[in-house]
């Protein structure tokens, strides 16, 4: 754009006339540089200009931008009122239908648009929206986010909560610089209707992603129920004669009040005789336990619920609450039969589901009929082997592992259902109407559809689509979850122990152990059987180790519950004392020093106690008996004493002395014992064919009183010299 007047030029063209050729070309010189001049001002005059110009046309676009979009939004108002006379906000329970959710849902986004804090712009409607709190920290309160949170039975909740970044943060803030500090905190989610939290779940995040997507960045929120604190890492110990309850309390006792609170009220109150924690997280022994005794197990967003038959009752009406509905049922066998050892009676026990009775009366008609056609098809009644306790109950305990299965077979029925009722959660109990206007009955359209029991829902929520849960549900009266599973047991390896007891009340050597994962705590195992060579009744190797010494032990089936000793180990406090180069050394030996050794070198064997007595076989056909103090031989009356200082007393009704060829019987030392012999008693006889009497030196008959030597026939006295008197 030029700023001279094109006028300008014509004067100029009149007045050069009267000049001379050399003043014009002079002027012309001049006016080049003014050209020059003036050209340079004309491109600054328009940059300015530019820049000057440049933020209205911008602000003039946004106006015409924003005049454009208010049109629309007035035009898509005007279409929803047509389909939805009145005020958005008194629609009575949210009665919205799928098509006209669809078509006034842009309605919702005003608020996501425009900002504003739903608590007040929402008051008491209908329509439900979220509150959060992170820390004790109101959040969020006038910025658009996304919550989405998952509940299921016997498993971690999940929650996820997606935002803007600088909703958080900050504008042009660090990535996470305020978001970091929430890491690890208690978060919790209300679904608030007409003014009142219509649902409340607490959580704890656990993980926080900062993401940059199409220029824009987010953050999202990831937490878990705080079943989730449970599995700080695995735990081993075990509990002897308690209940469900007791067992959860004490598995649970270390958790701070405040984040981990219960609601304990199991169904089944008998005491268990050994129950096992074994390499598992405290979350994966709960949850074991629940799932093996049939037990429900959830978090209704404020306790961990252990037990019990379900939360409140909330009704809901197809077509009004739900939007959509499935009702889904299989076939399950339901007869079976179970067998189980019982090693204290020494007998095997079997029970047949068809025995067992089930107390309460199934009402749902979807689920008896799918009961009654299983047990149509399914003809053959399988026996299964009930392995998974030491079975102290008895056939009792056998009959409640048969009603808790058959309880189980009884999850046939399945509903499954989409529903904008904030109200409910995990373990509630919804009671469902069909709608059917014009129903003979029931007059008002609403048909009853039994009563359901909530093991699966998601919850979602946008501000600018509303609030929708999807439930998976079963029929009230299933006293047992899908999920229950008898082969849930504990699963062990073999170890070592340290026997603390083997005075067996029932004289079944048995003993009981302390595991080194059981010291901690004092715990030990009940009583369990060991592994001999040979037993039966009044019969059988009874050789059991020691209170203190180690064994060896495995468990049946893999069930750390049903532990078996196969026998006593050495280590480094404890040695044989026997072996040696070639192993020749073999050998039995008792607490108290008795022993029996062999010794294979030289073939001999070798039997002893801790007094010093011996008896050695010395494989060359020899044997000695040695005692330090006193040998006895007993035989009925009969008996031989030999004591240590020499003496041996023979004691018995006869005694002979025979020998085929000679018998010497002499006092004191020598090969030859003949130094002396001395014979006292009141009457001697010594009766022969031939006596000799003779003495080397001397031989004297000697009595104080009378001496009669006499003979039937000759009587000879020969000497050197006789002197009779």
């Amino acid at each position: 754009m030029s700023i001279i007047d094109p006028n300008l030029g014509k004067g100029a063209g009149k007045a050069s006339s009267s000049l001379s050729t050399g003043k014009i070309v002079e002027n012309a010189a001049d006016l080049s540089g003014l050209t020059d001049k003036l050209s340079n001002l004309e491109d600054q005059l328009a940059d300015k200009l530019s820049d000057l110009t440049a933020p209205v046309q911008e602000a003039v676009d946004k106006a015409k931008k924003a005049v454009d979009t208010a049109k629309n939004i007035a035009n898509q108002a005007q279409e929803i009122k047509k389909i939805i006379p009145g005020d958005l906000t008194t629609l009575p329970n949210g009665l919205i239908t799928p098509e006209q959710y669809a078509e006034f849902k842009g309605l919702n986004s005003l608020i996501a648009t425009y900002g504003g804090d739903p608590e007040t712009n929402l008051a008491n409607s209908h329509i439900v929206y979220s509150k959060i709190t992170i820390g004790g920290e109101r959040v969020l309160a006038d910025s658009h986010f996304v919550v989405e949170i998952q509940q299921k039975a016997a498993e971690h909740d999940t929650f996820t909560i997606k935002c803007s970044a600088e909703a958080i943060d900050g504008p042009k803030a660090y990535p996470m610089e305020k978001a970091r500090n929430y890491l690890g905190k208690r978060t919790t989610i209300q679904m608030i209707q007409f003014g009142a939290p219509a649902f409340i779940f607490t959580g704890i995040i656990t993980d926080i992603t900062n993401e940059r997507e199409n220029g824009e960045s987010r953050l999202i929120f990831t937490g878990k129920a705080p079943t989730i604190l449970l599995e700080n890492g695995l735990d081993s110990q075990s509990f002897e004669n308690l209940d469900l309850a007791g067992i959860i309390k004490n598995a649970t006792a270390e958790y701070p009040q405040d984040l981990v609170q219960w609601d304990i009220r199991p169904i089944m109150k008998e005491k268990l005789l050994y129950t096992v924690q074994y390499r598992e997280s405290d979350w994966d022994f709960v949850k074991r336990l629940a799932t093996r005794y049939g037990e429900w197990l959830g978090y209704n967003g404020q306790q961990i619920v252990f037990g019990g038959y379900g939360g409140k009752t909330v009704e809901m009406v197809e077509e009004q609450d739900v939007y959509d509905c499935k009702l889904r049922m299989q076939l399950v066998p339901q007869k079976f039969n179970y067998m189980a050892y019982d090693a204290s009676q020494a007998e095997p026990h079997m029970v047949d589901s068809d025995s067992v009775p089930i107390t309460h009366r199934l009402v749902n008609p979807f689920q008896q009929h799918a009961i009654k056609a299983s047990e149509d098809i399914y003809s053959k009644v399988p026996t299964s082997l009930y392995n998974h306790s030491l079975l102290e109950g008895g056939r009792p305990e056998l009959k409640d592992a048969v009603k808790r299965q058959k309880l189980k077979r009884q999850n046939v029925f399945f509903m499954e259902a989409k529903t904008n009722n904030p109200n409910v959660r995990l373990g509630d109990i919804i009671k469902l109407k069909a709608w059917m206007p014009g129903h003979k009955i029931f007059k008002n359209g609403e048909v009853p559809l039994e009563s359901y029991k909530i093991i699966e829902i998601k919850h979602f929520h946008d501000i600018t689509e509303g609030y929708i849960n999807e439930v998976v549900a079963i029929p009230m009266d299933n006293e047992v979850p899908p999920y229950m599973d008898e082969d849930a047991i504990p699963l062990c390896e073999e170890q070592s122990a340290i026997v603390t007891d083997n005075n067996d009340p029932q004289g079944m050597s048995r003993i009981r152990v302390q595991f080194p994962w059981q010291k901690p705590t004092g715990g030990q195992s009940p009583w369990i059987r060991s592994i001999t060579p040979y037993a039966g009744n009044g019969k059988g190797m009874h050789v059991i180790p020691e209170i203190g010494e180690e064994v060896i032990v495995a468990f049946e089936s893999g069930n750390a519950e049903k532990p078996v000793s196969l026998g006593a180990m050495f280590n480094g406090k404890g040695k044989s004392g026997h072996g040696g180069a070639g192993n020749y050394k073999k050998g039995l030996q008792t607490a108290s020093g008795s022993h029996i050794t062999f010794n294979d070198q030289v073939g001999d064997m070798t039997l002893s106690d801790q007094g010093g007595t011996v008896m050695n076989f010395d494989g060359a056909g020899n044997s000695v008996i040695s005692s330090k103090e006193h040998i006895t031989l007993v035989c009925g009356e009969s008996r031989i004493d030999m004591l240590k200082d020499g003496t041996i007393l023979i004691n018995g009704k006869d005694i002979g002395v025979l020998g085929s060829t000679t018998v010497n019987v002499g006092v004191g030392a020598g090969e030859n014992i003949n130094s002396g012999i001395g014979i006292e008693a009141n009457n001697v006889n010594i009766c022969t064919q031939n006596l000799i009497q003779t003495g080397t030196t001397e031989v004297s008959i000697n009595s104080p009183g009378k001496v009669t030597v006499g003979s039937k026939e000759e009587t000879t006295i020969v000497g050197g010299k006789v002197k009779i008197n």
